[in-house]
């Protein structure tokens, strides 16, 4: 046997690379994620052009290591070199990156108001909530005045398929994002409403880009009604949902239109906050990009 230099394989033998044990590979990987960290934080304001001798010796890394993850890093749009010099320089996609990042970070401050005044005028319980690693996360809660069961709270997450802000934010994906969002999910019925399968639901998220706000119809507790509208930020980007829940006696099918006029109202006035103005709208809809805390895709 002979090495490799490819640090996924540790050996060659009969020609052909033997893999690594996967605690090998985690900790390579650590490792390369660390070093890919090094080099971006050797740019700043009075940086912001490198060469890779300049790199290297910021970091500490072989000049070949440094330029192996640059390139890597150029593959993904987060490096950008420029030809008449062959300097490096941070790319575009971290500044829509670090914008979606501040617009999370503030989407509860500029949302809450504008929930408070739609639980005020529905006086039913109102939630806040965005797309996490493919689940719903609870960002806010807005409890109405008439008392009511609800599972929901401030830091939980739930499925998106069965539920009006899970169903409202995948309406925003095209088909084969909805699908990866959904790979390798069994869709657990809930209740006798839960959507079956992928087809099904693929037939409703259709529906729901056609009337803009999306509806729990009993999907994840019996007795429950909901009603989901997606957030967008400046960019046109989905960055998260607003939506009205209460029980079925009062959140009946005859009002479901009128809360879905009410809460497409509060989400677009988010998005306006957030700098969605009408000619983003115009290019964006209905196909957006897939957005979620730690994972885009």
């Amino acid at each position: 046997m002979r090495r490799t230099s490819n640090p996924k394989f540790s050996l060659l033998k009969n020609g052909r690379p033997v893999a690594r044990a996967a605690s090998d590979l985690r900790l390579y990987r650590i490792q390369v994620i660390d070093r890919a960290v090094e080099i971006l934080n050797c740019f700043s304001f009075d940086h912001p052009d490198l060469s890779v001798t300049e790199i290297a010796a910021r970091t500490g890394l072989h000049k070949s290591t440094a330029h192996r993850i640059l390139m890597a890093l150029e593959y993904n749009d987060i490096i950008r070199q420029t030809s008449e010099t062959g300097h490096y320089h941070l790319g575009v996609k971290l500044f829509a990156l670090g914008n979606q990042a501040v617009a999370r970070l503030s989407l509860r401050d500029v949302a809450r108001p504008y929930l408070i005044r739609l639980m005020q005028e529905t006086k039913e319980t109102v939630h806040l909530a965005m797309l996490d690693e493919g689940q719903v996360l609870y960002l806010e809660k807005v409890e109405g005045p008439y008392a009511l069961r609800m599972p929901s709270r401030v830091g939980r997450r739930i499925p998106t398929y069965c539920t009006s802000l899970g169903k409202a934010m995948l309406s925003c994906l095209e088909e084969a994002q909805v699908k990866r969002q959904l790979q390798g999910l069994r869709l657990k019925a809930y209740t006798p409403q839960t959507v079956k399968n992928i087809d099904q639901l693929l037939a409703d998220l259709s529906q729901i880009r056609q009337r803009g706000y999306a509806v729990d119809n009993e999907e994840i507790e019996l007795g429950l009604r909901c009603v989901g509208a997606p957030i967008r930020d400046y960019s046109g980007c989905m960055v998260g949902a607003v939506s009205v829940a209460g029980p079925s006696a009062r959140v009946n099918l005859e009002k479901l239109p009128w809360l879905g006029a009410k809460v497409m109202h509060v989400a677009g006035s988010i998005s306006s906050d957030l700098g969605y103005a009408s000619s983003v709208r115009a290019q964006n809809s209905p196909r957006m990009k897939e957005v979620q805390l730690g994972r885009s895709r």
